[in-house]
């Protein structure tokens, strides 16, 4: 019985480590960005965000929640899903563009 449960429970962290890195990434293609990567590799892997609001940049993928990249010193420090606190995305469309 002890090698079925280890069993199962491998099978669940392996399925999980997908939800886990989602938490706290964002997934451009095959390419995945975290806090701690320069902001030209965000840039070089995901191309420019949708809008701009001083260090936040919101990217919006197509099937996916509205992400919120926080860059700090030209690099990533928090990637977090786009909120009703984040008004500043939401009085336009399009974000920062006119």
């Amino acid at each position: 019985m002890s090698n079925n449960y280890l069993s199962v429970l491998t099978v669940v962290l392996i399925l999980s480590v997908p939800l886990i890195t989602h938490a706290d990434s964002l997934r451009c293609g095959g390419d995945i960005i975290s806090p701690g990567d320069t902001e030209q590799q965000l840039l070089d892997v995901c191309g420019n965000p949708v809008s701009r609001e001083g260090g936040d940049w919101l990217y919006e993928k197509e099937g996916s929640i509205p992400r919120v990249v926080t860059i700090g010193n030209g690099v990533v420090m928090f990637i977090r899903d786009l909120d009703e606190s984040d008004a500043g995305f939401g009085t336009h469309p399009l974000g920062d563009r006119p």
